[in-house]
């Protein structure tokens, strides 16, 4: 390990506008001496990729031919990589000046840190609020896995930590990938696509560890309008949601863990289109989609899952305190 590790902060763009000008300057404003800036655009059409090309060159720029969505576009990003960690970063996240620094330290303290991130504020209207995000903090995970943000004051180790500015150790990353084939899972696409990597992580016996110190500002789902409330997300996000959640369950979920929480899932899932069909009755669509949609993808799942669960190097029961 180098004396001051490299940091490869990969920084995606699709049609980001002013916004991803915004970042990537914060991107460049950063105290830490060693960052390689890797730009991936997803076809912008908006003049956003020229305008961040005037700020600055980034070390280096990787052009895509169409939208691949934000799972294949980081992996684009973290194959060409140097650095000893990578922080995938989405466009509408700003750094504070002193983010890489702090999460740096943070993760060379402990070889089994497979990922660091910090407190995640509100950007609205370009201004960086002091208002946490619901995604502000450590995660932890319900049983029908869904998110849970504890609001913690010092450094935890938790689940997982937000997917908007997380910083990874190389060497996890590549480890998941020596066991399923890939770093980011590009079935999902957008939504889920870091738990599912959080999942995969735990299982390996890598740690998350949040540390509210480092600050950063997002203004969530960008690329779905800004739409921060899932009701309010368009029809297609909310079905790859649906869809994503069942994926992770199939393939993240080994079947000690599903003898402990299937009454739990199960009951959720029996009362989610009840939910539906009396609170937002044009969300049955994208739900039904999704599943169906999951129901295609189950048998290649439940092998990989089937091949992983036999690859965990941590007991159910380790697995099962992060469930909250």
């Amino acid at each position: 390990m180098n004396a001051m590790p490299r940091v490869s902060i990969v920084l995606l763009n699709w049609n980001g506008g002013d916004r991803v000008v915004e970042s990537f300057a914060a991107v460049r404003a950063q105290d830490y001496a060693d960052v390689e800036v890797i730009l991936v655009d997803n076809a912008s059409q908006d003049g956003s990729l020229e305008k961040c090309l005037v700020v600055a060159k980034p070390d280096q720029l990787v052009p895509l031919p169409e939208n691949l969505g934000f799972a294949a576009g980081m992996n684009a990003g973290i194959a060409v990589a140097t650095g000893d960690w990578v922080m995938p970063l989405g466009y509408d996240v700003y750094l504070a000046s002193d983010y890489v620094s702090t999460v740096v330290s943070r993760g060379e303290a402990d070889p089994q840190i497979g990922v660091v991130g910090g407190a995640e504020y509100a950007w609205v209207d370009g201004v960086r609020t002091d208002r946490r995000r619901p995604s502000g903090g450590a995660l932890f995970v319900s049983p029908e896995l869904r998110g849970r943000w504890s609001p913690a004051t010092q450094d935890t180790y938790a689940f997982g930590v937000s997917g908007s500015m997380p910083l990874m150790r190389r060497a996890m990353l590549d480890d998941l990938r020596e066991v399923h084939g890939y770093w980011y899972d590009e079935r999902f696409g957008t939504g889920y696509e870091d738990l599912d990597l959080w999942f995969r992580m735990q299982h390996r016996g890598w740690k998350a560890l949040y540390c509210p110190t480092a600050q950063a500002w997002h203004v969530g789902s960008a690329s779905a309008a800004g739409a921060t409330g899932f009701l309010d997300k368009p029809p297609d996000y909310q079905q790859r949601l649906f869809r994503n959640r069942r994926l992770i369950w199939m393939k993240n979920v080994s079947p000690g863990m599903r003898r402990r929480l299937g009454l739990r899932w199960h009951l959720f899932e029996l009362l989610l289109p009840v939910y539906l069909g009396l609170r937002a009755p044009s969300a049955l669509g994208p739900w039904w989609r999704g599943r169906a949609d999951a129901r295609r993808l189950a048998p290649a799942l439940l092998r990989e899952g089937e091949k992983a669960n036999g690859m965990a190097l941590v007991p159910d029961s380790e697995m099962l305190s992060f469930v909250r």
